[in-house]
């Protein structure tokens, strides 16, 4: 099964760690956000994986490169430019495309999220894909209706809808996607993936993954660093 880790970003919000190094290679106990996406993603049995690089891209390859995991690695290379969550699993469609799914997360997020349960509801289902979601505040929501079927996205502040209002969930930067979902994809290089999804959530079931019981973070800032070093091993 393949899997992509998106490692591209700047991580302004954790400067000044990030002035120096790339947020991928940032360290929780010794183990750096990579390594523990790429054992998240073996502990799912997927064995192909795909990261994309940008910020310190020398400094990522580099890690890989000294490292067995045990597994295939592709780089998908964005140093010419960042090209948005969208772009990024667009240019690495020829990693990526298939017959299977392929999981897609943000370097990150650290949780005790269940991907085999996961492809499980994916299997399940007549799911273009899966998004894994959890009731939390956050400003931006994506709103699903009684079958948990996405319809829309809204700002929770500017009160801005898009697409259709619904129960409101926090996307949790974990998606299982079947490779369909690139013939839904803009001619544009850069755009953001939840934008692509709005559109073919006209025509196509998008499926909620309700993980609000597990444990998750975002490891955006220094103040969830040093939380997310006193709650993770």
């Amino acid at each position: 099964m393949k899997g992509m880790i998106l490692a591209a970003g700047r991580g302004t919000r954790m400067r000044p760690l990030t002035d120096i190094m790339p947020k991928a290679l940032i360290d929780i106990h010794g183990v750096t956000l990579l390594e523990r996406a790429i054992r998240k993603f073996q502990r799912a049995d997927i064995d192909e994986i795909t990261v994309n690089v940008h910020h310190f891209a020398d400094q990522v390859e580099h890690f890989l490169k000294e490292r067995d995991f045990g597994v295939t690695l592709h780089i998908s290379d964005e140093r010419d430019r960042l090209l948005g969550t969208g772009g990024a699993i667009k240019r690495a469609r020829s990693f990526l495309d298939g017959e299977d799914p392929f999981f897609v997360c943000n370097v990150d997020v650290v949780s005790n999220i269940n991907l085999l349960d996961m492809l499980y509801l994916f299997q399940m289902s007549s799911a273009m894909a899966v998004l894994a979601v959890r009731k939390r505040e956050t400003a931006r929501q994506l709103c699903f209706d009684r079958y948990q079927h996405l319809t829309g996205w809204k700002n929770m502040q500017t009160g801005e809808i898009k697409g259709k209002d619904g129960i409101p969930y926090a996307f949790s930067g974990i998606h299982l996607l079947h490779p369909a979902i690139f013939n839904h994809m803009p001619d544009a290089d850069t755009f953001d993936i939840i934008d692509c999804y709005l559109a073919a959530a006209q025509d196509n079931i998008f499926l909620a993954y309700d993980h609000s019981d597990g444990e998750w973070m975002d490891i955006g800032t220094p103040e969830r660093l040093k939380k997310a070093i006193s709650q993770f091993r």
